[in-house]
């Protein structure tokens, strides 16, 4: 009778846990997977070791599949309807946790656009490029710049998802980019990269300059006129202009250019410019006469020299100047005895015009000048210069005091001469004051009548007034 009763027990109690709160299944499975694989979802009540009914729902409610077992796996095929929410539930129980589960494509087909298209923009200009894939779900993307990866976002590039984007393009933005598609996996990702995209980023031209050397070729002489720009991207179309009329035009892919032209000694031929034309802007250089003056005058030197910290002169520069000359080429001698171009304490700078003494060897220079494009023509020399090792701090007591007293002396006279120009200034307001007084007293006396009065000792005193003015 007992046993009867205990087994009644158990079927109450297990119709009671089937049917109550307590078959509570469990879903497990991923939450991504790639179009056309095959996934697994698991669904069990954990603790339970009977057979039970399992149902895969989706979304609201559609069943997929059921199967009858302790636990089960649902096995299914990726499609694009694949992707939503799944949960399980135990037939006549409850349901699971739900799983939202996403299709994911595999990537392929990426490459590079660019805005501007080609992409060739000038200094300032905007630069957006974007990493397009063919196909491709659930993606990241990585960028390269001249093989260097893009890591985030700087003062140089702003990253935002499929884009790269520069504001402000610089030289420094040029070079090639490259994207790399992926699909965001833990499992097997995807890979997908563009082809490389060349950049660049032109330099607006400019500062243009123009100078002209000239080379003898027998018994003529010609003009080698160079316009160069400072700074730029070719190609860029330079023309030469002679007193306003344009005389050559060329389109180089550098940043200078070369005429010739014949020219006179002696003779102006004008003025030359130089004009730079490229995409977007266009240079004028200074007018510069077509001009060459031959050597002559006076030649002067100017001399400078440099101090160590002990105020002694451990070097000095001296600098040739001729009166007249549009292309002198220069030569040094020291105490009549010519100086090499270089030597162990010298050396020569900007064609000879420039002597800079680096350890001063104290005697005689002379500098001598000619045309540099006529090596017949005659030298003019400058006068001896003397040169010498001073030291400033080897200044005697005895010539800062006679300095000293030479300028309290200028003080002294200075003064002096001061104080006599005033007091002369007033004694000569007194002189007129007292004879403006004189006058006045005199003029009256002259009109008495005869029976005035007249005192003596007055005219006295008025008399010695005038006297000491005087």
């Amino acid at each position: 009778m007992q046993c009867f009763l205990m087994l009644i027990y158990v079927l109450v109690g297990f119709v009671t846990e089937i049917g109550g709160s307590s078959l509570k299944p469990v879903l497990t499975g991923p939450s991504k997977a790639y179009l056309r694989s095959q996934v697994q979802f698991h669904c069990e009540v954990p603790g339970w070791a009977s057979p039970l009914t399992f149902e895969l729902r989706k979304d609201s409610g559609d069943l997929v599949r059921a199967e009858h077992n302790i636990k089960v796996t649902f096995r299914l095929q990726v499609t694009e309807g694949s992707e939503g929410e799944y949960h399980c539930r135990v037939t006549g129980g409850q349901t699971s946790n739900s799983i939202q589960f996403h299709v994911v494509t595999p990537v392929s087909g990426t490459s590079l656009s660019s805005d501007p298209d080609p992409p060739i923009l000038y200094e300032g200009q905007k630069l957006a490029l974007r990493c397009l894939v063919r196909k491709g779900t659930h993606l990241s993307f990585t960028w390269d710049h001249d093989q260097r990866e893009v890591s985030a976002s700087s003062d140089l590039y702003r990253l935002s998802g499929d884009a790269l984007t520069v504001d402000a393009a610089s030289e420094r933005h040029a070079g090639t980019y490259s994207c790399i598609a992926q699909n965001m996996m833990e499992v097997n990702p995807r890979f997908s990269s563009s082809r490389n995209l060349r950049v660049t980023v032109k330099k607006y031209i400019s500062t243009l300059k123009l100078s002209f050397a000239v080379s003898s070729t027998g018994s003529s002489l010609m003009a080698n006129i160079s316009c160069r720009l400072a700074r730029g991207s070719p190609p860029v179309t330079f023309s030469l202009l002679e007193n306003g009329l344009e005389t050559d035009v060329k389109r180089v892919d550098s940043l200078e250019f070369w005429s010739v032209r014949p020219v006179s000694v002696g003779l102006n031929m004008g003025l030359a410019q130089c004009k730079a034309q490229a995409e977007t802007r266009q240079l004028l250089s200074d007018p510069v006469p077509l001009h060459v003056v031959p050597v002559g005058g006076a030649v002067r030197v100017m001399v400078k020299y440099l101090y160590d910290v002990d105020a002694v002169a451990s070097a000095a520069r001296l600098t040739c100047f001729p009166d007249r000359g549009t292309f002198p080429t220069f030569s040094w001698s020291l105490n009549r005895s010519s100086l090499p171009p270089e030597g162990d304490a010298h050396v020569e700078m900007q064609n000879g015009q420039i002597l800079f003494l680096t350890d001063i060897s104290s005697g005689y220079y002379r500098c001598r000048a000619r045309d540099s494009f006529n090596d017949s023509s005659i030298w003019v020399e400058s006068e001896d210069i003397f040169i010498q090792k001073t030291d400033l701090s080897a200044t005697p007591m005895e010539v800062i005091a006679l300095v000293f007293c030479g300028f309290l002396l200028t003080v002294i006279v200075v003064a002096s001469c001061f104080l006599f120009w005033s007091t002369k200034r007033r004694n000569n307001s007194c002189k007129q004051c007292i004879n403006h007084e004189i006058r006045s007293d005199a003029m009256p006396r002259m009109n008495f009548p005869a029976d005035v009065s007249f005192n003596p000792q007055t005219v006295e005193m008025k008399t010695f007034i005038m006297n000491f003015a005087d």
